[in-house]
């Protein structure tokens, strides 16, 4: 048994902290409900640091990897609108899993449920390979009697997921590859054909011009100081990434990035709909929208949007309306506050969802044609400066040489 630190809402609307002991969350859920009280937090008061870290972190598998979860997911869909048996359904569908981490998961996971407990409590166990949204979901399905629906629903989520990052992933591909190209042939350039030229250009000494120096001074250095440059550039990157993990630096670096022109409306657009899709699929699912919105708080990856999500959490927890927390947001476009407001007073809001899905997965496309459009005419413009720094540095000191050559 653990112990949970919860706190709940009696029906005068008083709030009351308390602590109890259950199997699980939802085994504290459960308990709670059964007093004929409103859950409002459920958290483990015996959990340590890392611990609690586990149960907020997001799966960051490889392309492959979540590719096999979507097919899986579409696969139980199957299994539950088909009526077969969930055990022997997580058994075929484990077997035709091409992934073998997955594989072995599922198949931990049917025992689990052939043990007696729910397929939500014996995924939420498998947290390597299943995100938190994933068992939160699934649970709301199962209490709610509409596991085929809700199943269906993730998938979708996970399929739109999956589309919108091979859509940035596509817009990135080539300047990748670009600024790739680029860095290699600079750097045989630098290695391999400039120390070609320095004893020719050492005749001029102080006479060379100012880019010549430079070119000849990064080349030096990267030919005799190449291991301390490999250890800069070592600790410089650990260095970045420990940086990054403060949370004030993180915090900082999010709110500036959602700024920048066209890159940041791109990626606001990509949150917007992930976290329009996400509430609406828990809320679909019949999870309480204090639950909902912790899980589609913690799946924000970005921390202003984050902070905001909390934001509207305290705010409904405090007893706000959806809409008047909505209101309360700093990112949350325009857009979104005033239809949820409008979906809500006239009880579409699963309508609204639906718009704004669209509405926003039509915005990222556009945004993701604009960036490809505009990061094209930069590559050129940064790739001919290379060309004419490279090009100016070495042909300079020869016209010179040429002169005095012909003038001798």
């Amino acid at each position: 048994m653990a112990t949970f630190s919860v706190q709940f809402a009696e029906s005068n609307g008083r709030r009351i902290k308390d602590v109890i002991e259950a199997a699980d969350e939802r085994a504290a859920l459960s308990t709670l409900e059964a007093r004929g009280v409103t859950p409002i937090s459920i958290t483990a008061a015996t959990a340590g640091k890392k611990e609690k870290k586990e149960t907020t972190r997001r799966v960051k598998g490889s392309k492959s990897a979540r590719r096999a979860l979507l097919d899986f997911t579409h696969q139980m869909a199957a299994v539950a609108e088909s009526g077969i048996p969930i055990i022997a359904g997580l058994k075929a569908v484990g077997e035709q899993t091409g992934h073998a981490e997955l594989r072995a998961g599922v198949h931990r996971i049917a025992g689990r449920v052939e043990g007696g407990r729910t397929l939500a409590d014996a995924i939420d166990m498998e947290r390597a390979l299943f995100p938190e949204i994933y068992a939160k979901t699934i649970a709301a399905g199962e209490a709610a009697g509409k596991l085929p629906e809700v199943l269906k629903s993730l998938a979708g989520y996970m399929e739109q997921e999956n589309e919108t990052r091979g859509q940035v992933r596509s817009a990135l591909t080539y300047p990748a590859m670009v600024v790739g190209t680029l860095v290699l042939a600079t750097g045989v350039l630098l290695v391999f054909v400039i120390p070609q030229f320095a004893e020719l250009f050492q005749k001029f000494e102080s006479d060379l011009p100012l880019p010549t120096k430079i070119l000849l001074g990064i080349s030096g250095a990267i030919i005799n100081h190449y291991l301390l440059l490999l250890i800069g550039a070592v600790a410089f990157y650990f260095g970045v990434r420990k940086l990054l993990s403060v949370p004030a630096v993180r915090r900082w670096l999010d709110y500036r990035v959602l700024k920048l022109p066209v890159f940041g409306n791109l990626l606001l657009g990509i949150y917007m709909v992930r976290f329009i899709e996400l509430l609406d699929l828990l809320i679909e699912a019949a999870l309480p929208i204090t639950n909902a919105l912790r899980v589609t708080a913690d799946s924000m990856t970005n921390e202003a949007l984050r902070k905001d999500v909390r934001g509207m959490l305290k705010s409904v927890e405090g007893g706000r309306s959806l809409t008047d927390a909505f209101s309360r947001t700093e990112w949350l476009t325009p857009l979104v506050k005033r239809m949820l407001a409008i979906g809500e007073q006239s009880g579409r809001t699963d309508q609204i969802f639906a718009y704004l899905k669209k509405y926003y997965s039509d915005q990222t496309q556009r945004s993701v044609k604009l960036l490809s459009t505009l990061i094209e005419p930069i590559m050129v413009i940064s790739l001919a400066a290379v060309v004419l720094f490279f090009a100016l540095s070495i042909f300079m000191p020869m016209w010179k040489l040429l002169k005095l050559v012909g003038t001798g």
